[in-house]
């Protein structure tokens, strides 16, 4: 069982590993129960892992034009120094466009890295809860539907308006 512990992994890989063990998936006398439950857990780690590279990617991309944000002013300074001037280097448009970039990024890395700990979280309740308990599969399963539609503006417009009608 030590050998899943390592530090070089995310929390969904290791949960997965645990489960793999844990449930005795490798085996042939393995429960049919225990086969669905780490399918669940198996398509989790999938949106976990899909969403941990896209936050992984957008957190560098920040990082990087955080720091240009910072530098971008002194950049038409320096840059005379070496004797390349050029007026984009001094223009607020593109230092504009730079900040709402970085921003942009920053808000692309914090709402994948919510995703992922929102299935990483539903990895958990799955693995920790008894195994007899089914109406835990059926709120897993609601939030995986909810997970995989993505995002709707007719939902949201349909939500809204039912939300109005309730409040009249």
């Amino acid at each position: 069982m030590t050998g899943i512990f390592t530090p070089n992994k995310t929390s969904g890989r290791l949960l997965v590993d645990y489960a793999k063990r844990y449930w005795h998936v490798d085996t042939d006398n393995v429960s049919a129960e225990c086969h669905k439950r780490y399918l669940m857990v198996y398509d989790l780690y999938i949106k976990a892992r899909s969403f941990a590279l896209i936050n992984k990617i957008a957190f560098w991309l920040a990082i990087i034009a955080g720091i240009l944000v910072l530098t971008w002013p002194a950049l038409a300074v320096v840059s005379k120094d070496f004797g390349f001037e050029k007026d984009f280097l001094k223009s607020a448009m593109v230092q504009t466009t730079v900040t709402a970039l970085a921003a942009m990024l920053f808000a692309l890395y914090s709402h994948y890295k919510k995703r992922q700990m929102h299935m990483e979280n539903l990895m958990r309740l799955l693995i920790y809860s008894p195994e007899n308990e089914t109406s835990l599969l059926d709120t897993i399963l609601k939030e995986l539907e909810k997970m995989d539609s993505g995002f709707s503006f007719s939902a949201s417009i349909m939500n809204k308006q039912h939300t109005k009608t309730d409040d009249q």
